[in-house]
């Protein structure tokens, strides 16, 4: 056997084996001396595409094609390329001439799915997936593309059954798990999502986000077990320009402005790689048009916070055009839609969809009320909603994109010494960014403290925030006070049974009796102000 032939097998054994690296260095040197040969040049295309080398291993399929149509597998694989930088029309075009060379090749007929899904041809993609059924009717990696399709059309619990059966035809499918824990934990369903997620991380723990996405279900639980460590890993790994974590989860995990800046741009180009240039230009309308996009026009906090803004615009000078994004309304709903001119509900529109909408409606103004909070919708302004895009209220930070114009705040929120951090230009308010209500109806029951098991012989130190944003380190103080402060007790919110149990365990570690801890349950707006005047003291998080 010839050196060159065991250098080969030599290479080929390593890219078999996963060592993508050492393997391309290998198929490098043969190739200086055999350019014209169709399976190296094979090969080193897929090493390529296998280190996300998009560009360059399209080049290498391209000269393997040119010298010898006949292969299949070039043909898919540069699909696949193709499909990684977004041209799936393309992508198309390349798995078709593969099954054309190769009848009932499945590996193309589901990538050409995929390709389907991502240009949102969804029945097209149905058709190429439930062809693959046919094929081989076992193969897990369908029913997990076909999770990721229902996903995509929030079509939730059949997303949910079909990770189910890729999990079940193979139980040690780490994507399968993590897609369906990030559905789970969208749905509050923690303790399973925690499971899940902590499989993928056993499986694999390569995927982006993942550990953030852990934490964060466990901050929900108030599970704090590997708190410190695994917060060490998250700061560490956004200083490495990791994608570790998801802006909405990092609020609560630290307030280092300069580590936010870094992982919300990295979050923001994962998905926007450029700025979009769409419709900057003016709309020469007689008024100025305001489109407010919010998934919260209903019992929510931004939707009690704003309700006078929408109230009080001067209408000789602005048209106010809603658009609700979420999936819930209720008498709220009905409430924010009487001060618009126009109230559009677009859940079931896609991200585009809604930008065209709204420009079809020659929005001078989008303002999100929602950012990088649940039922977000940041593709519509990376498509442009408006000439001028403004982050406001529903998510205090930056959103690390140049496709938002400004941010709205205040001196004391956000002090000049922070606009390095942030990606939007700063629009001050100039007392306090946060809008509120004049009047805010509160409940007139006649309520006592024994309605909300609260005794009436103690100080009562309060704090009704959602369980996630306690942490360890503001719990630590907590403690404190209710030690040096015998004749006191601690209010809390119970989210659910877990987080409520933890926050009794971790109170008992730290000496303070059960008994000592009191939770109440989550209420309607006017009950909530209502039954505040039993705290004597607020104790905040971060």
């Amino acid at each position: 056997m010839s050196e060159e032939i065991k250098l080969f097998e030599k290479a080929k054994n390593l890219h078999f084996s996963g060592k993508i690296k050492e393997a391309q260095k290998l198929y490098l040197k043969l190739i200086k001396s055999h350019k014209d040969n169709h399976i190296l040049n094979y090969l080193l295309g897929t090493t390529l595409l296998q280190i996300e080398n998009y560009y360059e291993a399209i080049k290498y399929f391209d000269k393997s094609i040119k010298l010898n149509p006949n292969l299949s597998d070039a043909y898919n694989n540069k699909g696949i390329a193709l499909n990684k930088i977004e041209k799936y029309n393309e992508s198309i075009q390349n798995y078709n001439q593969a099954i054309k060379l190769k009848k009932d090749f499945f590996d193309a007929y589901l990538n050409k799915g995929i390709s389907f899904k991502n240009l949102k041809e969804y029945n097209k993609a149905i058709d190429c997936f439930e062809y693959c059924i046919k094929l081989k009717p076992d193969d897990p990696k369908i029913y997990n593309n076909l999770g990721n399709l229902n996903n995509e059309i929030k079509n939730y619990e059949k997303a949910i059954k079909y990770y189910d059966k890729a999990i079940k035809l193979n139980n040690n499918f780490a994507e399968a798990y993590y897609s369906r824990a990030v559905i789970l934990h969208s749905f509050n369903h923690i303790s399973l999502a925690v499971n899940d997620y902590e499989k993928a991380i056993k499986l694999n723990g390569n995927f982006d986000y993942v550990h953030g996405d852990l934490m964060h279900a466990k901050m929900h639980m108030c599970d704090w077990d590997n708190f410190y460590e695994l917060k060490k890993k998250i700061e560490n790994e956004i200083k490495n320009k990791k994608k570790v974590i998801r802006p909405f989860a990092l609020l609560s995990l630290n307030d280092k402005q300069d580590l936010h800046k870094v992982a919300t741009t990295l979050y923001a180009k994962a998905f926007f790689p450029t700025i979009s240039d769409n419709n900057k230009n003016s709309n020469n309308n007689n008024k100025i048009k305001l489109g407010y996009f919010s998934p919260d026009f209903r019992e929510h906090a931004v939707t009690h916070l704003i309700l006078d803004v929408f109230k009080n615009h001067d209408k000789s000078l602005f048209e106010i055009y809603g658009f609700n994004h979420g999936p819930r309304n209720d008498q709220w709903t009905n409430e924010v839609k009487k001060n618009f001119d126009k109230f559009f509900n677009v859940y079931n529109k896609s991200e585009e969809e809604i930008a065209i909408l709204s420009r079809k409606n020659k929005i001078d103004i989008a303002i999100d009320l929602c950012g990088y909070t649940k039922y977000s919708i940041s593709s519509a302004y990376y498509h442009r909603a408006a000439p001028i895009q403004i982050n406001y209220l529903g998510y205090p930070g930056t959103m690390g994109s140049k496709n938002y114009d400004y941010i709205i705040a205040d001196k004391n929120v956000l002090p000049q010494s922070e606009f390095k951090n942030f990606s939007e230009k700063v629009l001050y308010l100039p007392n306090c960014y946060q809008a509120n209500q004049a009047k805010i109806k509160i409940s007139e029951s006649n309520f006592s403290k024994k309605d909300f098991n609260l005794p009436n012989d103690k100080f009562i130190f309060g704090c009704l925030n959602s369980n996630y944003k306690i942490n360890p380190i503001i719990y630590d103080s907590w403690m404190e006070i209710l030690r040096a402060c015998k004749d006191s007790v601690l209010w809390l919110l119970k989210e659910n049974n877990d987080s409520s149990l933890n926050l009794i365990k971790e109170a008992s570690k730290r000496g303070i009796g059960r008994e000592r801890i009191i939770f109440t349950e989550k209420a309607k707006m006017d009950i909530h102000l209502k039954r505040m005047q039993f705290i004597d003291l607020f104790l905040d998080t971060y």
